[in-house]
């Protein structure tokens, strides 16, 4: 097994999959947290409980996921009950491979970890700094702020140093 696999152990004490819940999971919110972050940055594959495309929104911002070793057409349930049993579909499908099969899935999904967790550390940064920069300016904008004197180009140099 691969060096992720060994920071995964001492992580998550022997887990092959992070499950990672969303505290809302329907409507009209559609942003990620933290919560989805945590499996990337720690070598984790995951299972996203979210709202419907979440998975998509994922792969917007660079990310891969894990189509065609789990099936995400979950990902794109509207009833958010059915979409909750998709996923645990799903985990009772890995739960239910021997243990050679987990080992296996897993080593053909190292890739898709791998590159999760260099974007994460990477050019991620960047996307979200600059998604903040143009929040905040919508948001001033919206309220009547001038902020004709907030240097932006230094703000994201430094967040993004």
């Amino acid at each position: 097994i691969s060096s992720w696999t060994d920071h995964q152990t001492k992580s998550y004490e022997n887990s092959y999959f992070y499950i990672c819940t969303e505290s809302y999971n329907q409507g009209e919110q559609q942003s990620i947290t933290e919560k989805v972050c945590k499996p990337m940055a720690n070598f984790m594959p995951f299972l996203f409980v979210s709202f419907p495309g979440a998975l998509e929104l994922l792969r917007k911002l660079g990310f891969k996921t894990f189509s065609g070793f789990i099936d995400e057409s979950y990902d794109t349930i509207e009833d958010n009950d059915a979409r909750v049993e998709a996923v645990v579909r799903q985990l009772q499908w890995y739960c239910n491979l021997s243990e050679k099969e987990k080992i296996d899935v897993i080593s053909a999904i190292e890739p898709i970890v791998l590159h999760n967790f260099h974007h994460f550390y990477g050019e991620f940064k960047q996307i979200i700094t600059q998604e903040l920069i143009t929040n905040t300016k919508s948001i001033f904008k919206e309220i009547g702020y001038n902020d004709s004197t907030i240097q932006y180009n230094s703000i994201y140099q430094v967040l993004t140093a």
